[in-house]
């Protein structure tokens, strides 16, 4: 069976997410908004915690982003 807690609590998120690919993040996004989406409608909670993940998870992306040179810089230099 699987663990509801996929990490240690002894790290923190935004450390967390550094281990993890692209896809990954964009699959943990996804997963926060439609919890939220749920409780929001079906038990008419208003939560928001999607918001606060989405912000780390576009900032890490955004800094993998500017580390990777384009595809096409590297065909130059060749």
């Amino acid at each position: 069976m699987g663990s509801s807690v996929p990490f240690d609590d002894e790290i923190s998120f935004i450390e967390r997410i550094k281990t993890l690919s692209n896809e990954e993040l964009i699959e943990i996004w996804e997963e926060t908004q439609h919890i939220e989406r749920f409780f929001s409608s079906e038990l008419h909670l208003e939560v928001s915690f999607a918001m606060n993940y989405e912000n780390v998870i576009v900032t890490e992306l955004s800094l993998r982003a500017c580390k990777v040179p384009p595809p096409d810089s590297l065909a130059e230099k060749s």
